[in-house]
C-alpha cells in the first residue's frame, strides 16, 4: 500500500530531490536503473557486503565476550566533526533506506548525527556502523539495506567530548567578549570546556566546544533562551615564565579568571568593567 503525498515526499528525498508529486515519482522509477548503475560504478555499498571501518557502537564489548578478535568504538568516544555531508545509496536489489537523518537533508550537524547513531544502533537490534581511518561513517539498518554515509567537513572542527583527549597545549591564550586576553593553564582550558558542555535545563541552549584544525578551541558555555552565549577561542601558545599568584578563593592562578564574567571559575572575581 501507498501513502499519497507523504510517500511521494519520501521518494523524492531519497532522490535528492525535494519537489514531490507523481511526475517526481515516474522520473525516480525511470531513472533508478541508472543511478544503481551508477552508484555501483562509484564504489556505493551493495547490500550484504561488510561495512568498511571499525565497528561503531553505542555500548563496548562486554567483558564476557570471548568470540573473535573485534575492535569496537562507542558512538561517544568516536571522532566527530561539527558537520557532516550525507549520502544515500540506491541500489536495484537492497531494501531502500527509509530511515535517514534530517529527513535526507545532504548536510547535518555533529550532534544530529551523533544523536541518529545512537539512537537508530540503540533501537535497531540488527542495524550496523562503521568508522573509517579517514572518520567516514557509514550507517545501514540490516545487512539488506542500502547504506548512509556521513562525510565530515574537516573545517568545521571537531567537537569535544572529552577535554582531556583534545586539550594537550601546556598553555592557552584564551578571548572572550573582546577583552585583553590572558593566558591559561591546560588544566584551566580543560576544566573551562567541561563546563561549558555540562548538561543544563531540558530545551535550553547546550554549551558546546570544538577542535579547530589550527589546534585552537573554540567554546562557548550553555545559555539562556533569550539571550546567546559569548564564544571563547583558545589559542595555543607558549607558557609564561611564571603564572603569578593564585586566587585565594579558587586556587586557580588569578590570570586565569573567565575575561567577561566569571561563569564556573570564582565566585568572588568581579569582571573587569569598560571605562
Amino acid at each position: 500500500m501507498w501513502y499519497g503525498s507523504s510517500y511521494w515526499g519520501e521518494v523524492s528525498e531519497r532522490n535528492g530531490r525535494y519537489a514531490g508529486g507523481f511526475g517526481e515519482f515516474l522520473a525516480w522509477v525511470r531513472d533508478a536503473p541508472a543511478m544503481c548503475r551508477a552508484g555501483k560504478e562509484a564504489g556505493w555499498i551493495q547490500p550484504g557486503s561488510p561495512l568498511p571501518g571499525t565497528e561503531l557502537e553505542t555500548v563496548p564489548l562486554p567483558q564476557w565476550y570471548d568470540g573473535a578478535p573485534r575492535e569496537r568504538i562507542v558512538v561517544r568516544d568516536a571522532r566527530m566533526y561539527a558537520r557532516y555531508t550525507q549520502t544515500i545509496h540506491h541500489d536495484d536489489t537492497g531494501i531502500p533506506v527509509r530511515e535517514a537523518p534530517g529527513y535526507g537533508r545532504p548536510h547535518l550537524s555533529g550532534d544530529a548525527v551523533r544523536a541518529f547513531l545512537g539512537g537508530s544502533l540503540g533501537f535497531w537490534l540488527s542495524s550496523q556502523a562503521t568508522i573509517t581511518d579517514d572518520e567516514t561513517i557509514t550507517y545501514r539498518q540490516t545487512n539488506g539495506h542500502s547504506a548512509l554515509t556521513f562525510t565530515p567537513d574537516r573545517d568545521s572542527g571537531v567537537i569535544i567530548t572529552h577535554p582531556e583527549r583534545y586539550i594537550t597545549a601546556d598553555a592557552y591564550r584564551v578571548t572572550g567578549h573582546g577583552r585583553l586576553p590572558p593566558v591559561w593553564t591546560q588544566a584551566a582550558v580543560r576544566e573551562a570546556v567541561a563546563e561549558a558542555t555540562r548538561p543544563g535545563p531540558i530545551d535550553w541552549p547546550d554549551g558546546w566546544a570544538l577542535l579547530m584544525p589550527d589546534e585552537s578551541v573554540r567554546f562557548a558555555p550553555r545559555s539562556f533562551p533569550w539571550k546567546s552565549a559569548d564564544v571563547y577561542i583558545a589559542e595555543p601558545t607558549a607558557p609564561p615564565q611564571a603564572w603569578g599568584p593564585r586566587c585565594g578563593t579558587c586556587d586557580w592562578y588569578e590570570t586565569e579568571h573567565d575575561p567577561a564574567r566569571g561563569w564556573g571559575r570564582c565566585s568572588s572575581f568581579q569582571p573587569p568593567t569598560d571605562t
